[in-house]
């Protein structure tokens, strides 16, 4: 497996598309240049060379239609891979199957070829539509980039396929269209739970003939989201065999452990294992990249490094100086605006290369599959994670205090571009005229684009609820704001996002979602041709979506799992040419593990996807809404699992379902669909308006709330700064007034935790290991003003929120008054002790789990009411738990080993975010002790097992 995950960055074929980046040379003369310098050479943790690889052929099966195989050769695929012909083979044999390959692998040319070939002989029935195809995507811009791959393959095929987009941006006059006509609908989970399936009746014929399911980059179904999305599977099943249909399931996932597995718990369906990639790789060279420490004191004294952002920043705007073509990938939108500002802000004086003639790019080639991604919660693959209140600070550091970014002066980066400059003026072009605008970034504050951001989810019909990710038709959209580049989209349109202040900056944009569906077509349109030389980007553009011809990649913070991981380094990467990835290390825990243990990466396999479709808070509303669809019946049960039949009668008993003679009936008005959020935001969502004017600036989830747009709460949107001055939780808004107060805000809240069950423990010597469910109750109780550049605290102001309870599950462990004496914990440093061990459990746990620290939270306490000994608990943040607490207590000695080992090597004094601090502690982090939890953590592991 540790080979394997090593498959990653080699296209299939190169794009044919005018490449307008400078000749890059080898990847480590790239890395040499970025590194010059004792200063920056030192920030290099590790560099790992991944060797080039060769390909292997095969030939497609014979049961491939010939029209088929003719089209795949006239995009230039002249033979497949042995894995793309595998997989075609298995699907034609009525087999589902898993194609579990490394980026650019063409795993989306492994399952197109048996669903062309079966729907040409479809086409041959005598309504058109003999057989038909479902393409599921976890985002809608991946399912219109899909779209347009269809599309541009089956262009021989005349009208005998007809794929067809279908999403909360489908105009409804298409929409009978799609359900009459089209044989390939794609797709997203969000509209077959709202849409399709509540109205399966009007898709019969549709149904009747489905053949095939595609599910593309299924790795990203995990937890609460994942859970949801296997019982919609479960659903489709249902109704499918109502029409006499039983269709097969493709599924295309980044390299995971047992892969078969997993999709198995999501569809319910065992397929066969496709893992290995056949597919060639050029040369790779990743580096592990670790922020200096500054000057600065942070929370109780602690050092603080510098920022990944900042670093970030600096690194693109390196390489966009050399003519490198970069992604920097940020965890979240307002780190991708403020990379791209800070990198804008740094090019403007370089001047920009003059721009060769437009060309126009040839279509998507579909061989090179989409890469492979995770999402993170939200419809369009990103969200703002903990990117609010650093992201603030950060954006003030660089319009107040640029120095402290350590950003290159100008003359620097001029004369680095003198340097380049021949290699750079061949090749580059395509920017729009410096200076086009005055509405771009700038460091005073400004918005990076003009255009007023409008909440997605307002244009979501009932049937569809995705509410990010790119518009699903092509419809041309005009005017400045449209945004569309030269060469790509309406001539002469400026680049969304990009700089407007001349130079280089006008080829640096960034890529998030909450942008307007035209404007992400046109900056993955910018990307296709050259017209951009960098992009920060949020994991929106990570999935799948067709960004070939990167020279290098940058992740800004671990994203969250391997899988992730190495899918965004195999972004970068041109057919025969090597590629730089840089993972750039944030100040915690487990970033900072990670770059100092690079075998954690390099040398472990891929995880294993985890989700609990079982989980009777996520089972009970799709069984409502799978009576509504059709009356459920006993011989549903093994269908939606063992707790089907005890979730019913309490069903019943709530009166939101009747038992009649045919089965369980939805008697209600309302629609069952509408009960639950399948991405799991925990309700509706809070608009957040201006207060003066009425504009929708955008949404917060319910869940984060009360933490994050609370009254007094310092808000950032696109640049701007906001200060909310209500929030009404009975209605879901909160309304906010720019502003630009000289302090960021952080929410403090208590919390309490009681044992409802223990379903599991284990002995490690007199300390105990448990799991089981609780009940978490947590209350925001106050926020704390900061100042910006110093951290220093300002003030307190108490909130009168209402508490919000919690049943889910958690692993806890406890230790005796003798492992305390064992381990030197004195009654004084005890509190603080289990706190640090707690906040670096939890920072470390994605890395054994597919979660992030902000899907999980944790409890710690000297004296638990429930185990009467000092006991620390870490648990899942949402209702019933999303499989996260039980897989760490499955891997609980290596996880709480790693725990150990990542506090133990940290070079600071007493604590610091690297290892012990939280961002997201409402304690202020305090008491903290950090050799307290080391001993403690040696101790309980003693006799681990």
């Amino acid at each position: 497996m540790a080979n394997e995950q090593h498959t990653r960055s080699a296209r299939v074929r190169p794009r044919a598309e005018p490449d307008r980046s400078a000749p890059h040379g080898d990847p480590r003369d790239v890395l040499a240049r970025l590194t010059r310098g004792t200063d920056r050479a030192g920030r290099v943790t590790h560099t790992e060379h991944l060797p080039p690889r060769n390909g292997r052929h095969a030939q497609w099966p014979d049961r491939i239609r010939p029209e088929v195989i003719a089209a795949v050769r006239r995009a230039g695929i002249d033979r497949p891979w042995e894995h793309q012909a595998r997989a075609a083979a298995h699907a034609l044999d009525g087999d589902s199957v898993i194609i579990a390959t490394g980026t650019a692998s063409g795993k989306s040319l492994s399952y197109l070829t048996p669903v062309l070939s079966t729907l040409l002989d479809g086409a041959e029935a005598p309504n058109g539509r003999g057989t038909t195809a479902l393409y599921l995507a976890p985002t809608k811009a991946l399912a219109a980039d899909q779209r347009r791959a269809v599309t541009d393959l089956a262009a021989p095929l005349g009208t005998a396929i007809r794929p067809a987009v279908f999403d909360g941006d489908t105009p409804f006059e298409e929409r009978e269209w799609v359900r009459q006509y089209a044989n390939y609908v794609l797709t997203n989970p969000d509209m077959l739970h709202r849409g399709l399936l509540p109205g399966h009746t009007r898709w019969s014929s549709f149904l009747r003939a489905l053949r095939y399911v595609v599910i593309d980059e299924c790795h990203t179904y995990r937890g609460v989201f994942g859970s949801h999305v296997a019982q919609v599977l479960r659903r489709l099943r249902r109704v499918c065999a109502r029409y006499g249909a039983e269709p097969v399931f493709l599924l295309a996932s980044a390299t995971a452990a047992s892969p078969g597995d997993g999709a198995a718990r999501l569809t319910g369906v065992r397929p066969v294992e496709i893992t290995e990639d056949t597919s060639p790789r050029g040369e790779t060279v990743f580096a592990l990249w670790e922020p200096p420490l500054t000057e600065y004191e942070g929370e109780r004294g602690a050092p603080v490094r510098r920022t990944a952002t900042a670093e970030s920043a600096e690194l693109l705007t390196d390489l966009a100086a050399q003519g490198v073509r970069t992604v920097a990938f940020v965890r979240s939108r307002r780190g991708a605006e403020l990379i791209s500002l800070i990198a804008q802000d740094r090019l403007a004086a370089v001047p920009a290369p003059r721009s060769p003639a437009p060309a126009t790019a040839r279509a998507r080639h579909p061989a090179a599959a989409p890469g492979d991604g995770d999402g993170d919660g939200d419809g369009d693959g990103d969200g703002d994670g903990d990117g609010d209140i650093h992201g603030l600070q950060e954006l003030r550091e660089h319009q107040e205090h640029p120095e402290l970014h350590g950003l290159p002066e100008v003359p620097d980066l001029r004369g680095l571009q003198e340097a380049d400059a021949a290699a750079v003026g061949s090749s580059t072009g395509g920017a729009p005229p410096g200076g086009a605008s005055s509405g771009g970034a700038s460091s005073g504050g400004a918005s990076v684009r003009d255009a007023s951001v409008r909440d997605a989810s307002l244009d979501a019909s009932v049937e569809g609820a995705d509410t990010g990710g790119a518009s699903a038709r092509d419809a041309s959209v005009g005017g400045a704001d449209a945004g569309v580049v030269s060469g790509g989209g309406v001539a002469g349109g400026p680049v969304p996002g990009a700089g407007r202040r001349g130079g280089l900056s006008s080829r640096i944009a960034a890529y998030r979602g909450g942008y307007l569906p035209e404007e992400r077509r046109a900056l993955e349109r910018a990307l296709h041709t050259g017209e951009l030389l960098g992009l920060a980007a949020t994991n929106a553009l990570e999935l799948g979506i067709d960004i070939s011809g990167l020279d290098a990649v940058l992740i800004t913070g671990y994203p969250g799992t391997r899988a992730s991981l190495w899918q965004q380094a195999g972004r970068a990467g041109r057919a025969g040419q090597g590629a730089l990835a840089i993972m750039i290390a944030r100040d915690e825990p487990l970033d900072t593990y990670l770059v100092h243990h690079p075998e954690s990466i390099f040398a472990t396999p891929v995880e294993s996807t985890v989700l609990d479709p079982h989980n009777p808070y996520v089972l009970a509303p799709h069984l409502c809404a799978a009576a509504a669809e059709i009356p459920l019946t006993e011989a549903d049960f093994p269908l939606f699992g063992p707790e089907t039949g005890q979730l019913l009668r309490k069903l019943e008993e709530r009166k939101l379902l009747r038992r009649r003679s045919s089965g369980w009936h939805w008697t209600r008005k309302e629609r069952a669909a509408d009960l639950t959020d399948i991405r799991g935001s925990g309700g509706r969502p809070v608009q957040v308006v201006e207060e003066g004017t009425g504009r929708l600036l955008g949404t917060v989830d319910a869940a984060a709330a009360h933490t994050t747009v609370h009254e007094g709460a310092v808000h950032l949107h696109q640049g701007r700064t906001y200060v909310v001055r209500s929030l009404d939780l009975e209605d879901s808004a909160a309304l906010v007034e720019e502003a630009s107060p000289p302090w960021t805000t952080m929410a403090r809240d208590t919390t309490s935790l009681a044992v409802l069950e223990t379903e599991a423990e284990v002995p490690w010597g007199d300390a105990r290991l448990c799991f089981g469910s609780v009940e978490v109750t947590n209350q925001v109780v106050s926020y704390l003003r900061r100042r910006v550049i110093t951290g220093e605290v300002l003030g307190e102001s108490k909130l009168d929120l209402p508490p919000r309870t919690l049943r889910t599950r958690a692993v806890w462990w406890t230790v005796t008054e003798d492992q305390l004496d064992a381990a030197r914990i004195t009654p004084e440093i005890l509190a603080g002790s289990l706190h640090a061990a707690e906040h670096a459990a939890i920072g470390i746990l994605p890395l054994f789990a597919t979660c992030d620290r902000w899907d999980i939270g944790g409890v710690s306490i000297a004296l638990h009411p429930d185990t009467l000994l000092p006991t620390v608990f870490v648990y899942d943040g949402q209702p019933g738990g999303a499989g996260f607490a039980e897989r760490a207590f499955h891997t609980a000695r290596a996880w709480l080993t790693a725990t150990r080992d990542a506090i133990a090597s940290c070079e600071c004094e007493a604590g610091c975010p690297s290892c012990i601090q939280s961002p997201k502690c409402g304690n202020a982090n305090d008491p903290l002790h950090k050799r307290g939890a080391v001993r403690l953590l040696t101790e309980l592991l003693r006799s681990a097992v």
